[in-house]
C-alpha cells in the first residue's frame, strides 16, 4: 500500500492532524526514554549521534547495507559527532551538550573517539530497545490507521 496526503484533507482538519502528529511525537519520545532509562535531553543527543551516521548510509546504501541487514555496522563506516555540531543539530547550549555527553560517556550509552561521540554498539542489542522499536512501530501504524480514518492519509492506488 502506497500512502500519500489528501492535502485538502489535511488543511481541513489541520487541528486534528496536528494533535495526532503531536501524540505520536509525544508517545516516541517517552517509549524512548524510557527504553534508555534517559531523560528527554539525552534522548536527544544519543538519537542525534546515532542518526546522523545512519542518514548518511540511507542516502548512499550498500546491497548489504543498513537496510537489509541484521549484523551491526562497520566501524570504518560509522562518523564521530563533535560535541559542538551536536549542540548545533539539537539546539542545546554548548554547555548542556558537554555536560550530558559526559554522564552519557559514564554510563556507556555514548562513547568517545578522536574526533566525537559514537553511539555505543551494543544500544540496538539492548532488550528494551529492541521491545522499544517493536512498541514505536505499533504506535506508528496506529497513528497511520488514524490518520487514513481522518482522510488524511489516504492509498492513491
Amino acid at each position: 500500500m502506497a500512502l500519500a496526503i489528501d492535502h485538502a484533507a489535511a488543511e481541513a482538519k489541520l487541528r486534528l492532524s496536528g494533535f495526532i502528529v503531536a501524540n505520536h511525537f509525544l508517545a516516541t519520545s517517552e517509549t524512548l526514554r524510557r527504553a534508555l532509562g534517559l531523560t528527554h535531553e539525552d534522548v536527544l543527543l544519543v538519537l542525534t549521534v546515532a542518526l546522523g551516521n545512519v542518514q548518511r548510509m540511507l542516502r548512499s546504501p550498500d546491497d548489504g547495507g543498513l537496510a537489509v541487514s541484521d549484523a551491526l555496522v562497520d566501524q570504518d563506516r560509522i562518523v564521530p559527532v563533535s560535541r559542538r555540531a551536536l549542540a548545533r543539530a539539537t539546539g542545546l547550549p554548548r554547555e548542556t551538550v558537554r555536560r550530558r555527553s559526559n554522564l552519557l560517556l559514564e554510563r556507556g550509552v555514548l562513547l568517545e573517539w578522536e574526533q566525537g561521540l559514537r553511539s555505543a554498539r551494543r544500544l540496538v542489542l539492548a532488550p528494551a530497545v529492541r521491545a522499544a522499536i517493536h512498541a514505536l512501530l505499533e504506535q506508528f501504524a496506529g497513528t497511520a490507521r488514524l490518520l487514513l480514518r481522518e482522510g488524511v492519509l489516504v492509498d492513491p492506488a
